[in-house]
């Protein structure tokens, strides 16, 4: 956008109309764009994220040891740690 130099005007005047046009602007695309989001919230195209998603699951099964623990001793023991030095 060009300004131009208006006799009367201050850089505070123009910066209020360029702020006031892009509060309108966003009034305008505003709901425009909640649809879209809307749209495709209701309609997500879930075979295009799997297929990217599940070699990722692929490598996490294959590359990963099982836990026969649920981690809740050690974070017991982090917990009493914690408090002692507290």
């Amino acid at each position: 956008m060009v300004l131009r130099v208006v006799p009367g005007w201050n850089r505070q005047k123009i910066m209020s109309i360029t702020t006031k046009q892009w509060v309108e602007n966003w009034k305008r695309v505003g709901p425009i764009l909640e649809q879209i989001k809307a749209e495709e919230l209701r309609a997500p195209e879930y075979e295009k994220g799997l297929s990217g998603f599940a070699p990722l699951l692929d490598w996490c099964c294959e590359n990963s040891e099982p836990k026969y623990e649920s981690g809740l001793i050690e974070q017991q023991r982090l917990f009493m740690q914690a408090r002692n030095n507290g």
